[in-house]
């Protein structure tokens, strides 16, 4: 925070104002909302524009309103609001209305913020909506900046907000630039985030910070520690520029009682294999890595927020490609933990790349506080087919159980949304080992969403390489293959917001 107390999001300059006509704006967005009255100085001019067109409590709408900054008055409204309805529709509206007044030509909006009486959390889920217009994706800002929006400053007025509005700043201005790196890495393209450049671009990023970096990309290495990485690994590493690695990230505040150990999936793109996608369905799978980028993304946000929380992560990085080195179904394999892994699908390379991260993750959790494992991954279409888009599916191990429900309210009051699965006896059977000797059996040759329990049994995979069938440690798997962000809409960083809710990084949060 400077001295004009403003703060800096994606180059756009963010700033608290005390009034709703500032010189220095030159539109205002408001956020409309059933039962939410406007500000007091608009209520009558809203209702009056209310008489005059119904269709503004559905639409976007740009008013002629000397009262306000640029006299400019942008509406957005949520729309009708039913039971079934969340705190979504509050950020929805912010970001489609600092959009609206983009397009209208505002380069200096202000956004006001206003409680509301269902949820308890409106003005930084608004706050969040707002801040995410003025991202630019990574590659235009790069190559193509003269197509970035030309937004120079955003204003923040808040009336009757319940927390200051300084710390709502704070903490949305370091949640926003820490989607951005999920965003940044997600959403590039797999040649500029191939495995290298994202290590890169991560060493850069914490370059001087309270984050320690560490990139194994030595193969042999990589061979001897992750054998099912590295399996993966084979035909991408005979090409230089897509060669794997694995990011180790780590945290460590003063004073902590707790220890976050998360695995982050980062295929940069995942051609299936020897089990090609086809039929069109390959195109996207450049976004295969957001697991790993949402992780990075949570550590960044540490760094911002200091949470009294030791985080450690692995991000393992790979291609799946093709080529005479791929490997292939019915390879028999040997784990980390000297386990004989049958692989019965390429395609299922996602389980493969993270279970002997998952399985050392587990090794080190010996001797840290408290500690609670994670995997973050895209890794079914049963997760979006079972969901539907925007909802992450968590599922807990049996130490955890009851974990995923809390991480769940946690992210709906900051609009990241999660749906509780549950692991059963079913899950862990279908991967037990079939031929003789075996121990694993990796997938079977079919797509997840045409199997049955097609997210939960991946998670149960897991579990048994890692060693988490049994014991104390608590293990929770989060499939982001729903929330993560489907070309072409943007990444969205999910879990990011679940985790830095549950774990106390955000200080102005309400509980609902």
């Amino acid at each position: 925070m400077g001295g004009d107390k403003s703060l800096v999001v994606h180059g756009v300059a963010v700033r608290a104002v005390s009034e709703i006509n500032s010189a220095d704006y030159d539109a205002l967005v408001l956020v409309t909302a059933p039962g939410v009255a406007p500000p007091q100085a608009l209520e009558d001019f809203v209702a009056a524009a209310r008489l005059v067109d119904a269709s503004l409590d559905k639409n976007a709408a740009v008013l002629a309103c000397p009262r306000v900054s640029g006299g400019r008055l942008v509406l957005a409204p949520t729309g009708p609001l039913t039971a079934y309805d969340d705190v979504r529709s509050v950020g929805e509206a912010a970001l489609a209305g600092v959009r609206r007044a983009a397009a209208a030509g505002a380069v200096r909006p202000a956004l006001a913020l206003q409680p509301h009486p269902t949820w308890p959390n409106a003005e930084l889920v608004a706050l969040l909506g707002a801040l995410e217009a003025l991202y630019v994706p990574l590659q235009i800002r790069e190559s193509f900046p003269a197509q970035a929006h030309g937004l120079r400053a955003l204003g923040v007025y808040g009336e009757g907000v319940r927390v200051p509005l300084d710390e709502l700043l704070r903490d949305a201005a370091a949640l926003e630039l820490s989607r951005g790196v999920a965003r940044d890495i997600g959403g590039a393209d797999p040649e500029r985030m191939a495995p290298g450049a994202v290590a890169r671009y991560v060493q850069e990023l914490f370059a001087g910070t309270s984050v320690k970096v560490r990139v194994l990309d030595d193969a042999a290495a990589i061979e001897k520690n992750y054998p099912l990485m590295a399996a993966v690994n084979r035909a991408a590493a005979t090409v230089d520029r897509h060669r794997g690695c694995v990011i180790y990230l780590e945290y460590v505040p003063e004073s902590y009682e707790r220890t976050v150990m998360l695995v982050g999936k980062g295929v940069t793109y995942d051609t299936g294999g020897c089990d090609i996608k086809a039929g069109g369905v390959m195109a996207g799978m450049s976004r295969d890595k957001c697991g790993a980028a949402a992780v990075a993304g949570f550590l960044r946000a540490c760094d911002l927020l200091r949470p009294a929380l030791k985080v450690v992560a692995a991000l393992g990085m790979v291609r799946n490609s093709v080529g005479e080195q791929a490997y292939v179904a019915d390879e028999l394999l040997r784990s980390r933990r000297g386990l004989a892994v049958r692989v019965g699908n390429t395609d299922a390379e996602g389980r493969m790349v993270m279970g002997d991260l998952l399985a050392e993750m587990a090794e080190r959790a010996a001797g840290e506080r408290a500690p609670h494992l994670y995997t973050v991954a895209t890794l079914t279409g049963h997760a979006v087919r079972a969901y539907g888009e925007g909802y992450t599916a968590a599922v807990d191990n049996h130490a955890a159980r009851g974990h995923a429900s809390a991480l769940q309210a946690a992210g709906a009051a900051l609009a990241d949304m999660l749906e509780v699965s549950t692991l059963r006896r079913e899950d862990l059977a279908a991967h037990r080992g079939r031929v003789a000797g075996d121990h694993v059996h990796q997938a079977d040759n079919a797509a997840s969403s045409a199997m049955p329990r097609g997210h939960q049994a991946p998670a149960a995979f897991l579990l048994l390489v890692a060693g988490l069938e049994a014991g104390a440690l608590a293990y929770t798997h989060l499939d982001v293959a729903g929330s993560a962000g489907c070309l072409p809409a943007p990444p969205t960083a999910a879990p990011l917001l679940a985790l830095a809710a549950h774990y106390g990084l955000v200080r102005s949060k309400r509980d609902a």
